[in-house]
């Protein structure tokens, strides 16, 4: 099995392993071809594509679908290992793994956290880092998650698309947390076969060369301690570390307290003033 996780190199390695005999593909005279594998107009008709998607797959210039994964395996004979390979460098679920819809209701354990946890920013997110509720700490905040629209509630939307938010981090904060959105984003692709997720995934890698080039790297992130500066609701600001819990039910608690090394914001406090 060819070991990265590139997608555009795999691609290109399982079509240059496949023998144009082994696929069925006549060749008129063997002496004038360049390669020993498929060509790309050989291995696009049987797939169903054209040679231009192929190419530009290769190229890393575009982002294959699921269905066009599965056909590409078809037309390169892959086994189902491979298959699970091509699926997963495409940030896809291996085939017949997935569940259904990103489990959004909130659970016995994470009510809990949100009534108890009363003094902190607590937010509760599902797999795709979209914000189902959270505290009233949090939403006096107004940090832009607390919008209607569901993608306007997406973490990782906001985040690579650079909408509107009172909330700051420093480059290696920020880079660190857009590492592991992806990571987390791409484990709730592979788990679930829901079009919202898939949507979501499709869009950011339209609307972010940013997201597009994490998206392609391996399933790697740095997890260091995301610290943030977030405005405070009476004036001032306020130093914030996030911490995340899963719960049952595969949401992530979000959990935001002050540093103990940190100085207080304007107000000296995360709630209201009565």
């Amino acid at each position: 099995m060819v070991e990265h996780d590139d997608f555009a190199g795999l691609l290109r390695d399982f079509r240059g392993r496949l023998s144009p005999q082994a696929a069925g593909v006549a060749v008129c005279d063997s002496s004038q071809r360049r390669a020993h594998g498929l060509r790309r107009e050989e291995l696009a008709e049987r797939a169903g594509v054209s040679t231009e998607h192929v190419r530009r797959l290769e190229q890393r210039r575009r982002h294959p679908s699921r269905q066009v994964v599965d056909a590409l395996a078809r037309a390169l004979l892959l086994t189902q290992e491979e298959h699970e390979q091509l699926c997963s460098a495409a940030g896809y679920a291996a085939p017949g793994s997935r569940g259904g819809h990103v489990p959004r209701s909130i659970t016995p354990a994470a009510h809990r956290m949100l009534e108890r946890l009363t003094d902190v920013p607590v937010a509760v997110c599902d797999a795709a880092w979209t914000v189902l509720a959270g505290n009233e700490v949090w939403r006096s905040y107004d940090c832009g998650a607390n919008a209607d629209a569901e993608r306007d509630c997406n973490i990782a939307w906001r985040i690579f698309t650079d909408a509107p938010t009172t909330v700051a981090r420093s480059p290696q904060s920020m880079t660190a947390f857009k590492e592991s959105l992806v990571v987390d984003l791409r484990a709730a692709w592979r788990r679930y076969d829901d079009p919202y997720v898939h949507s979501l995934i499709r869009d950011l890698n339209l609307a972010s060369v940013e997201f597009a080039q994490l998206w392609h790297q391996s399933d790697r992130a740095q997890r260091d301690v995301d610290r943030l500066c977030a405005e405070h609701p009476d004036g001032g600001h306020d130093e914030l570390e996030r911490d995340t819990l899963i719960v049952d039910g595969d949401l992530r608690v979000v959990v935001f307290t002050r540093p103990v090394d940190s100085t207080a914001g304007a107000s000296g406090a995360y709630a209201r003033s009565a």
